[in-house]
């Protein structure tokens, strides 16, 4: 009842502002892409707008894109001369008052390909990467929308299917890259889009696990945009668990540049960088042998980042770019918030450098290679802030030291190599995929003073620890993680109404061989006769991969490079009898299981797209998966039933096998409305109603018993039965514009724990007698977010660009509702069943910006 309320209160919100009114414009922008029948960019052509007025025209630059300004409005008629293999293209085109996104796809003589051009989200299309059901979002809708800190990518994420991604976090492809991050500032993206072309077999992801990133290509002219925001605590509301607001400020420098590198309009450059600067800090709310005790504790992030990327023209078929990114990130008391003390934060520093070559050649006009060589290297010290013991009071409060001391440095060579062949109605794509060639180089010396765990506040009062560990050794390990993927696919048109796509994508990594890790993937796409709904469905194979802490578990954790041990009811603040230390005590390892994998999905979809109004779509998808083969962890060498006393090797401690046993069955229905409204609203909205169980937490989550399975098959960690997300700005090109975002989510679930170490395995998660995993429930997620933007036109035109200035106000969480997000299962706990966390309260940002 508490979420169908708040989903009215919403909507409300959201409808009263459909219908504000909106300005009339006398003129329009006019963007667009010119591809060739398989997709690629077309750099050089000609597109010269004519109508009674004297004609304008514009060359597309070397991503195939080009933009003319301030179009009075009208009927035009758009041409593009043949050349280049390329037939010539006429259509006839009706200019607004609204800005225009069009796509122009040339044809080839000895291909019959259907041209596809309309306003971006106009017309039902056929194409894979068109799909209805994915959420895409431009420059322009980003920049209209309330975005926090400007992190795009977190603007979006919401919109992600979180079962589908893989045990390495997200994926995000920037330019066709695999990256950690954007790589770019803001204002340098052009298009962030989550669900493209969801059978594709070029990315190892699923769709709806997967961010596709797309940047801004060089132009012929300087052009670029300078941006500060800034929050203040003082504008703040304060969070629930704080006893004061607390002083925060956030500032960021963003700017992007482009323009021509020399001469002659064949080499362009792009320039971008921020500075983000942030006094954050987290709110503890933690249990303490004196009572409740709450504070705020600074947490503070410096983030520096910059790209420099300079593109040349050795000639229409010949393209070449090369990219430097380097990005710094400073952050102090990691970790910190909700149970955990400050005593026990972490201080980081993440340091990455890149370099990125980009070759596309046109061999003829059917026929495109497309090269990426990616070179990075990565610097990441981490130091805790306390040099003192760790000690853990289960559901109540973490303090002493952290004992995270790590230095990790890593140098990764990324390779793909993509061919794109069009022939009569076929349109074949194979290449290579070689997101990892790396070499990793980890000094741990985590846990060097050791970590005492206790079952409850009573416990830690009579010195009572249930566990002790403790590591010790050199404890740096080189190792190589190198992963591949090849693969193959067939575009084919069947006819003008149904299009078939086939291919298989093969993947291979370190540690987790199997040589017969191909998967198949198959999807359809079914065009009524009346143009406007299309019948949509796939299935594939997806792998997994393992990332790379399993990996560097498994090399480091073999007794020598890391001797790790873990004592049961030790002694406090001594641990060890006397006359005994570390290396007195059997030594826990890792080990793969015999024959261990990495897991792999089998997705299934099923797609009804229908255009409800011009530029307006709605699709419902329905969508499966099946987990097999998920990892998971187990002491293989827990003390026997049924008395939990005796190890079966003495000689050894915990032996942590990582196994590929887990499954995983889910099913979800989604509703998605994107697109424009006239001129009123731009955006997407999505409903998603679906369910999940499975039988494990991911790679280092272990069963409660480690000799029986029963009661962990239930609900996933993830598993939200409702999510509603809308994204989009209303009455957008007028003064009284707005743009929202609105998060309605049902809880998650989480496990009641029992409070003691039943089968003294030093883990404390077993659960009462009859309770399976993942019963209790959350609280519900609740959230508003508001855009407001005025824009000013100054004297002064680069071009055909004028230069503009910007201010903008964002609110976040209007209502000021309270979404917690963490609960304690401990039920020896005095917080159990209660919230440690909960979301930040009201926050107003403020923008100012100049285009040129």
């Amino acid at each position: 009842m508490k979420f169908r309320a708040h989903f009215c209160k919403y909507a409300l919100a959201g409808s009263v502002w459909l219908l504000l009114p909106v300005s009339l414009l006398s003129q329009a922008d006019v963007a667009g892409h010119v591809s060739d029948p398989d997709g690629a960019n077309v750099s050089g052509a000609m597109v010269v707008f004519t109508s009674n007025q004297h004609p304008r025209s514009v060359a597309s630059d070397g991503n195939g894109n080009f933009q003319l300004h301030h179009i009075p409005a009208g009927v035009y008629r758009v041409h593009i001369n043949a050349t280049n293999g390329f037939t010539a293209y006429d259509h006839t085109l009706t200019v607004g008052s609204s800005p225009i996104n069009i796509s122009i796809q040339l044809k080839i003589d000895s291909v019959t390909q259907e041209v596809v051009v309309a306003p971006e989200q106009e017309a039902i299309s056929l194409e894979n990467a068109d799909n209805r059901d994915q959420i895409k979002a431009d420059a322009s809708l980003l920049q209209s929308v309330p975005v926090f800190d400007q992190n795009y990518v977190a603007a979006l994420t919401p919109f992600l299917d979180q079962t589908t991604v893989g045990t390495g976090g997200v994926t995000i492809r920037v330019d066709g890259v695999e990256r950690k991050t954007t790589g770019v500032s803001a204002s340098a993206i052009a298009e962030v889009r989550i669900n493209s072309d969801p059978y594709s077999v070029e990315t190892r992801q699923p769709g709806r696990g997967r961010i596709d990133i797309v940047t801004k290509p060089g132009t012929p002219r300087i052009h670029g945009s300078l941006n500060f925001t800034f929050r203040d605590s003082v504008t703040d509301a304060k969070n629930y668990f704080a006893l004061a607001r607390p002083f925060e400020q956030k500032r960021i420098y963003e700017g992007s540049i482009t323009g021509p590198g020399a001469p002659g309009g064949h080499t362009t450059f792009l320039l971008s960088g921020t500075r983000q600067e942030d006094n954050l800090q987290s709110i503890v709310h933690a249990i303490t042998p004196t009572g409740v005790f709450d504070a705020n504790v600074p947490t503070p992030m410096h983030d520096t980042e910059f790209a420099a990327r300079i593109s040349h023209d050795f000639s229409q078929a010949n393209r070449v770019s090369l990219q430097y990114n380097v990005s710094d990130v400073v952050t102090r008391n990691q970790g910190v918030g909700g149970l955990v003390l400050a005593e026990a934060g972490i201080n980081q520093r993440v340091r990455e450098d890149d370099v990125i070559f980009t070759q596309r050649i046109i061999v003829t006009p059917t026929l495109i290679n497309q090269m990426q060589l990616f070179y990075e290297q990565d610097y990441g010290p981490s130091r805790s802030v306390t040099n003192a013991p760790k000690l853990i009071v289960d559901g109540n409060f973490t303090s002493g030291g952290a004992q995270a001391d790590t230095l990790q440095n890593e140098n990764n060579l990324k390779i793909n190599d993509t061919v794109s062949w069009a022939h009569g109605h076929h349109y074949v794509t194979f290449g290579v995929n070689i997101p990892n060639l790396s070499r990793r180089a980890w000094h741990d010396d985590t846990n060097r003073l050791g970590t005492f765990s206790f079952a409850s506040l009573n416990d830690y009062q009579a010195n009572r620890p249930y566990s002790f560990t403790q590591q010790a050794g050199p404890g740096k390990s080189i190792f190589w993680m190198n992963e591949l993927g090849s693969f193959v696919q067939d575009q084919m048109q069947v006819n003008k109404n149904l299009q078939v796509s086939f291919g298989v994508r093969y993947d291979w990594q370190t540690y987790f061989k199997a040589w017969n890790d191909f998967g198949p993937r198959g999807s359809f796409a079914y065009g009524f006769n009346d143009k406007k709904a299309v019948l949509r469905g796939g299935v594939g194979v997806f792998f997994d991969r393992s990332g790379a802490p399993p990996e560097a578990d498994l090399n480091r954790y073999n007794g020598v490079t890391i001797r790790s041990v873990t004592l049961l009811n030790p002694g406090y603040p001594n641990p060890y009898p006397a006359n005994a230390d570390i290396n007195s005590f059997p030594t826990n390892l890792v080990t793969l299981e015999p024959g261990g994998r990495v897991p792999y999905a089998l997705n299934y979809s099923l797609t009804l797209e229908r255009q409800l109004l011009k530029g307006l779509t709605f699709a419902a998808t329905y969508r499966g998966t099946k987990g097999i083969a998920l990892l998971r962890s187990r002491n293989v060498n827990a003390p026997l039933p049924p008395l939990y006393a005796v190890r079966p090797t003495p000689s050894l401690g915990i032996v942590r096998q990582i196994e590929s046993e887990g499954r995983q069955i889910g099913n979800g229905l989604d509703l998605t409305v994107q697109g424009k409204a006239g001129r009123w609203f731009t955006g997407m909205l999505q409903y998603s109603f679906s369910h999940t169980n499975n039988d494990t937490g991911g790679v280092t989550w272990f069963a409660a018993n480690q000799y029986s399975m029963a009661g962990e098959y239930g609900r996933s960690d993830l598993d939200q039965r409702h999510r509603f997300n809308l994204l989009g700005a209303f009455n957008k090109d007028h003064w009284l514009n707005l743009g929202m975002a609105v998060k309605l989510y049902t809880g998650l679930p989480y496990t009641e724990t029992a409070g003691v170490d039943r089968y003294n395995t030093g883990l404390l998660n077993a659960r009462p007698d009859g309770i399976s995993r993942n019963t209790l429930q959350g609280s519900r997620t609740a959230s508003l977010d508001l855009h407001w933007a005025k824009e000013r036109e100054l004297k002064l035109k680069n071009g055909d660009v004028q230069t503009k200035l910007n201010f903008s106000v964002d609110a976040f969480n209007v209502t000021n509702t309270t979404s917690f997000t963490s609960f304690v299962g401990n039920v020896r706990s005095s917080l159990f069943s209660q919230p440690s966390t909960a979301m930040p309260a009201r926050r107003l940002q403020f923008g100012v910006g100049a285009s040129f």
